[in-house]
């Protein structure tokens, strides 16, 4: 995937591939990366509808297992405890169906389930909803205080290392648009691991840096985000996960449905240009509102079960 031909640089990593331990790393856009666009961001109040893009051309590949992730050293230092996001409630309809959607590929319904960032709650109403007991961890304040006042849910301030979860007392865990935000994915997932009962699910939605979009849209993917420091393809999400003893059920591309505006406004990193044009357009046909569903096959849902 390298923008250039002419040959990349190898270098080594700072403290080793979270997923092999090897410190080879190559720019993952060839020739053109370096240390992104600009100074790295200043720690940043996170948005979950929105973030910056400067680090793009920051991204590196490991030479010996293929994981990309953004170099340690250059990860802004995101302020998830202070995250507020008002227009993110504004899409709860269509956020608690797309819950929905990804908990089908859950086999069964009911027992204990845990969602790991589980932002305002809405994966947990539709848990709720298919008769699973729930539980939510969620480092933004202001997101679990919206959990449990609008929905009454159990929602702890935190994170998995700072909350007391007892070992074995989970069925399924859930992380969805979480993995690639993490600071240290594999020890995340080692415990979940203890948390989770004999024969518990993880649940994992996350974009698929491999997909076939993602390599045709290169620097441009929506993805390579600044506040996203691992970006897994099928193959290094089975392999870490693997590597910690879970058993690999499905991977699958999963898409999601919005309302049309939701989807135009995605224009505007792009093409500003044509976001507003678009937009007027669809605002003077009164389509803003159609519910348009989306699936590229750039963003996968995995479930993997804890022998």
């Amino acid at each position: 995937m390298s923008a250039t031909s002419e040959a990349p640089a190898v270098a080594e990593s700072d403290g080793g591939c979270v997923l092999c331990g090897a410190q080879r790393v190559v720019p993952f856009f060839g020739a053109r990366g370096g240390r992104g666009d600009g100074p790295a961001p200043e720690p940043q109040h996170y948005r979950i509808t929105h973030s910056e893009r400067r680090l793009v051309h920051a991204i590196v590949r490991c030479v010996d297992c293929g994981m990309v992730t953004l170099p340690r050293e250059l990860a802004p230092r995101t302020a998830y405890e202070d995250a507020a996001d008002p227009y993110y409630l504004e899409q709860a309809p269509e956020r608690i169906a797309n819950a929905h959607h990804l908990l089908d590929l859950l086999p069964g319904g009911g027992g204990q389930l845990l969602e790991l960032g589980c932002a305002c709650g809405f994966l947990l109403v539709a848990a709720r909803e298919r008769g699973f007991a729930v539980q939510g961890i969620e480092p933004s304040t202001w997101a679990a205080a919206h959990a449990r006042a609008a929905y009454g849910l159990d929602v702890k301030s935190g994170s998995l290392e700072t909350v007391a979860i007892p070992s074995a007392s989970c069925d399924v865990a859930v992380m969805a648009d979480v993995i690639e935000h993490l600071a240290d994915p594999r020890q995340t997932v080692r415990q979940i691991g203890r948390i989770l009962r004999p024969g518990g699910r993880l649940l994992i939605l996350t974009p698929d840096v491999g997909s076939l979009v993602a390599r045709l849209a290169g620097p441009r993917w929506w993805g390579l985000l600044d506040d996203h420091y691992f970006y897994f393809s099928r193959q290094t999400l089975r392999r870490l996960l693997e590597s910690e003893g879970f058993a690999i059920e499905r991977i699958v591309g999963l898409g999601r449905v919005f309302a049309l505006s939701h989807w135009v406004s995605k224009l505007a990193p792009y093409n500003r240009a044509l976001h507003t044009s678009v937009s007027r357009l669809t605002r003077g046909l009164r389509l803003d509102g159609v519910q348009i569903p989306v699936n590229l096959g750039d963003q996968m849902a995995c479930v993997a079960r804890k022998p």
